[in-house]
């Protein structure tokens, strides 16, 4: 983060940073989410039972590069979590030898709970708030008291994927959730360690940035406030009813932070485009967060629809055709009748972000120049069709594994290099830059140059960064 003060009212918003990951599992009653023509259920709700989570709020950094809301942020979100049930070790400004000490308690204490588990019976969070940065393709976590600006900052920060979310467990099914709260680049930090790459979530796992690549995370100067990030997602949890899943949650509370800082940038005047989170996702399934108290107010299915006056299974009726449907533009239809017809019911919430990603498919489709037909498959198996439901909802990194399943034969579908093309292409419109780069490799291949380097710059203005290992023209 920046020291820059180039003015009074810019002094009023810091360059906040934090990293947060989160890794879990989670077992749960299977319930029908919607139903394929063989009555078979096309996705399962799950909700997680045992809840563990690991905070860490790092404030102090040299050189005036405090962070100031850290920890407040590990307050508010702990506070949260216990409301659902979560058993919450929280702590602030770690140096190295603590975070790695810390990880390694927490990661014995998950191991000995999901030994006498069931599979999939353990959620876990881990949160880290503070400076990050990236090198190499890697991303580095800095712990308290080191200088992200500095040589020093390399050697002594935490990888993000080889030492954090590798440390703690992943089982099937389950949700990893990773919160990234942090800059995704700084101009003061030497040239080419500039920002987050784009990852690959591992399977289970959801990793939510709280800003773009290239864009900087901002908070509130004061102690007394949150990052507007955090402060979008408490408030996001703190209302959910149990019903929503949490990816449809976190889409919520990236619109909310990027309504917050555009306010805060209307008050100063600031014309430098607002931070909105971005998430990369590997769920199979959704995932609901509930504790005891959700459980009994929500009751049997279909009461939230005898508190509106109307047929509980014709609302779940309508509902299930919704998420059966496999074009965007009819989706669309269907979400604002729905809409119109229950208004106020428990998929309130739902719908509207079922929408906006309908209509972000739909608009990426007619930029990839795809037929709707791309989406009425009738082959793959059951993780490939739950990725097809979510691709046409905006997800690109439903349509990129889509994409690979085709590349590699896999998921019930056979090898076809022109459906891998397709669903690369529509991945990439979606945003996804790994999807964008593996495509401009596939033309540079075939000889299609224009198309190559089209795509190979799309990847970079995405954010994506290939490693060097796998370069192959000066990257």
């Amino acid at each position: 983060m920046s020291d820059s003060r180039p003015s009074a009212a810019r002094r009023n918003l810091l360059l906040g940073a934090g990293a947060a990951a989160a890794l879990g599992a989670l077992p749960v009653v299977p319930e029908c989410f919607a139903q394929a023509s063989t009555g078979e259920p096309i996705q399962d709700i799950y909700a997680p039972r045992s809840k563990f989570a690991l905070l860490i709020g790092n404030r102090d950094y040299p050189n005036r590069k405090d962070i100031a809301p850290a920890h407040k942020n590990v307050r508010d979100l702990k506070e949260t979590l216990e409301y659902y049930e979560f058993k919450v070790r929280d702590y602030r400004d770690l140096d190295a030898l603590a975070m790695a000490r810390v990880l390694a308690e927490f990661g014995s204490e998950l191991k000995a709970s999901s030994e006498s588990s069931l599979p999939g019976s353990v959620a876990v969070v881990f949160y880290f708030c503070g400076h990050g940065f990236q090198s190499a393709g890697r991303n580095y976590l800095v712990p308290a008291g080191v200088d992200p600006s500095s040589e020093k900052a390399l050697s002594s920060s935490l990888r993000l994927n080889e030492d954090i979310l590798v440390a703690l467990p992943q089982r099937y099914p389950g949700i990893s959730i990773a919160l990234i709260d942090a800059c995704r680049t700084d101009p003061s930090i030497r040239r080419g360690v500039d920002d987050f790459n784009q990852i690959t979530a591992p399977e289970g796992m959801l990793v939510f940035f709280a800003t773009r690549a290239g864009r900087p995370a901002l908070a509130p100067i004061s102690a007394d406030r949150n990052t507007f990030f955090v402060g979008a997602l408490v408030d996001v949890l703190r209302e959910a009813n149990g019903v929503t899943p949490i990816d449809d949650l976190f889409r919520i509370a990236a619109i909310e932070c990027q309504t917050r800082v555009k306010a805060e940038f209307d008050k100063v005047k600031l014309t430098i485009p607002p931070q909105f989170p971005e998430s990369t996702g590997n769920l199979r399934g959704r995932f609901v967060i509930r504790n005891r108290q959700l459980e009994l107010r929500r009751g049997r299915t279909g009461k939230g629809a005898a508190l509106l006056g109307v047929d509980a299974a014709l609302l779940e009726k309508r509902w299930q055709v919704i998420q059966a449907s496999l074009r965007p533009a009819r989706l669309i239809r269907l979400c604002e009748q729905f809409e119109k017809d229950f208004p106020g019911s428990e998929y309130d919430q739902q719908i509207r972000v079922t929408i906006a990603g309908a209509r972000q498919a739909l608009e990426s489709q007619r930029s990839a120049g795809l037929s709707a037909d791309l989406f009425e498959e009738t082959t793959g198996d059951r993780d490939f069709r739950d990725d097809l439901i979510k691709a046409l909802r905006g997800d690109k990194d439903a349509a990129h594994r889509l994409a690979l399943a085709y590349r590699d034969g896999k998921s019930g579908v056979a090898i076809q290099s022109r459906r891998t093309e397709q669903w690369l292409r529509f991945a990439a419109e979606l945003g996804n830059g790994i999807a964008s780069w593996e495509l401009s490799e596939i033309y540079n291949q075939s000889g299609q140059v224009g198309d190559a380097a089209r795509f190979e710059k799309k990847a970079l203005d995405l954010g994506y960064r290939p490693p060097p290992r796998l370069a192959t023209r000066g990257y």
